[in-house]
C-alpha cells in the first residue's frame, strides 16, 4: 500500500474533496546533494493533487486523512497510461512502414497511434472506480486553518 496524507477541502452530498502534495523518493538519502536525481527533485516544486471521491463519512474541512492505493492498482493505471499509447504508436508505425513504406507517413502514423492510445487510456481510466482508500483520520482540524 502506497500512502499519503491528504487534507479535506470539502464535503457535499456524499462527495469528499481532498488534496495532497506529491512526494518524490529522491532527496531523502545522504547522497541527495551529489545525486543528479536528488538535485532535480529539490528544484521541482511539489505538485498539489486534488480529487473528489464518494464517501459515506463526512469529515470536517481541514481534517488530515491517511489515504492509500494498492500497488497493483497503481501498476495497472501506470501500464494503461504509459504502455497503451506506446504500443499503439509502435503498432501503427510498423503497419504504416510495412504497407506504405514512406518515412513521413510512418512518423505520422506513430504520432496518431500514440494520441489514440492516450485517448483510449484516458477514457478507460475515467470509467474505473477510484482505487484510493481512506485509511483513517489523523486528529481534528486546527481552528482557523
Amino acid at each position: 500500500m502506497i500512502e499519503a496524507i491528504a487534507t479535506v477541502e470539502g464535503y457535499h452530498h456524499g462527495q469528499l474533496t481532498i488534496s495532497w502534495f506529491s512526494q518524490t523518493a529522491c532527496g531523502h538519502c545522504e547522497q541527495a546533494d551529489e545525486c543528479g536525481s536528488g538535485v532535480v527533485a529539490k528544484a521541482m516544486a511539489p505538485k498539489q493533487n486534488r480529487l473528489t471521491l464518494d464517501s459515506p463519512t463526512s469529515y470536517p474541512v481541514g481534517s488530515q486523512l491517511r489515504i492509500g492505493i494498492a500497488e497493483q492498482d497503481l501498476l495497472r493505471a501506470s501500464a494503461a497510461v504509459y504502455l497503451l499509447p506506446l504500443m499503439t504508436g509502435l503498432l501503427l508505425a510498423v503497419l504504416a512502414q510495412a504497407s506504405i513504406g514512406l518515412e513521413g507517413i510512418t512518423i505520422l502514423a506513430s504520432l496518431f497511434g500514440g494520441v489514440a492510445g492516450w485517448a483510449v487510456a484516458r477514457q478507460w481510466a475515467a470509467k474505473q472506480p477510484k482505487p484510493l482508500t481512506i485509511l483513517g483520520q489523523l486528529g481534528q482540524p486546527i481552528a482557523g486553518a
